[in-house]
């Protein structure tokens, strides 16, 4: 026990407006106890600091120190504002979330004498709880549960509209979110869970599969949409599939570049190529669709002509420009890439 617990005892007694008597009794000794304590005679018994401390407003540490913690009493009292204002905000959207759901449910009753669009109404509040009131009702796996929720949520609310429009697009909508949240979180998951640990080296290429194949069963989805109702099809094979295939492909070799264990300036210079070379591709793809062929012949850098600057040559010329000066960034980055590549393996 701190050598001025009793100044401190005395200090804090006081501040409570409580007598030696008045203290002794609400511990169930005697006064002359409390006395001794105070003139640092004595001291209390260890079973008694809880109650002690709780009588005087302090805390056991404090009273045991014989000082104000400053510090821990700060951290109290932003934690209970903290508190305070986290139960405000819940409550601020249950009410709200009450006071916009029971005017919709009697309108929607008075005005068409059945339940139709407010279904719309509650799953969009069902969304909206997913991100402001549910996050604080789940305690654990949080990076599971919160997405997945408002994805359900999402789902459902989609699902509502397009039985209440007779919309035949909620597939689409629901694969093109799912999407969505794969290309976002299958990379943090396989990191982040031990259950992805045979693979977890292989990150980057086994999230670009998953995605992939998901967006190609959009694509699928899609295009059997538009040949149901626009009786247009067939661009999947011929073009989607080669297209989205050309690209996963070229992305696993930019990703197969970080396995070469060169330096970053190597790296960045062969990375920089392989983009460049993209630019050498537009202009000898050829498709029926008159808008698209029309957009690729605007990335024909061949056709660039930097003395006219109008029309489609103003795009060529840009995509030309860029082209040029990637090149001569990867050039860059792999010269000076060499040459600290050189000077390392000399060194060993």
């Amino acid at each position: 026990m701190n050598s001025n617990f009793g100044a401190f005892l005395k200090e804090k007694r006081q501040e409570k407006d409580l007598t030696q008597k008045q203290l002794a009794k609400l511990l169930y000794v005697s006064e002359s106890a409390i006395s001794k304590w105070e003139k640092n005679v004595a001291h209390p018994d260890i079973s008694l600091l809880p109650k002690l401390s709780k009588i005087l407003g302090v805390s056991e540490h404090e009273l045991i120190t014989a000082s104000v913690d400053e510090q821990m009493r700060t951290e109290k009292r932003q934690a209970k504002k903290w508190r305070t204002l986290s139960f405000t905000w819940s409550l601020f959207f249950y009410i709200s979330y009450a006071l916009a759901l029971i005017p919709c449910f009697i309108c929607n009753l008075a005005i068409d004498k059945t339940l139709s669009w407010f279904w719309i109404v509650l799953c969009s509040l069902i969304l909206s709880f997913t991100f402001t009131n549910l996050p604080k009702l789940i305690k654990k796996y949080k990076l599971i549960f919160i997405p997945l929720s408002q994805f359900l949520a999402l789902t459902l609310l989609l699902g509502v509209i397009a039985l209440y429009s007779n919309g035949k697009w909620f597939w689409i909508a629901v694969l093109s979110i799912f999407l969505g949240i794969l290309m976002i979180f299958a990379p943090i998951y396989i990191s982040k869970y031990s259950l992805f640990n045979k693979i977890k080296k292989y990150n980057d290429f086994v999230s670009i599969a998953i995605c992939f194949i998901f967006l190609n069963i959009l694509l699928v989805v899609i295009e059997n949409y538009t040949i149901n109702e626009y009786s247009i099809g067939g661009w999947y094979f011929s073009l989607a599939l080669p297209i989205s295939l050309s690209f996963y492909l070229f992305l696993n070799l930019l990703l197969s570049v970080k396995f070469l264990k060169l330096n970053k300036l190597l790296n960045a210079g062969i990375i920089l190529f392989l983009i460049d070379l993209l630019y050498l591709i537009p202009p000898f793809i050829k498709v029926k669709n008159p808008s698209m062929q029309s957009e690729l012949n605007d990335m024909n850098i061949f056709n660039a002509n930097f003395s006219r600057w109008i029309g489609s040559t103003i795009e060529q010329n840009v995509h030309l420009i860029i082209f040029l000066t990637t090149l001569l960034l990867s050039i860059v980055f792999l010269f000076f890439g060499l040459i600290k590549h050189y000077k390392r393996t000399y060194k060993s």
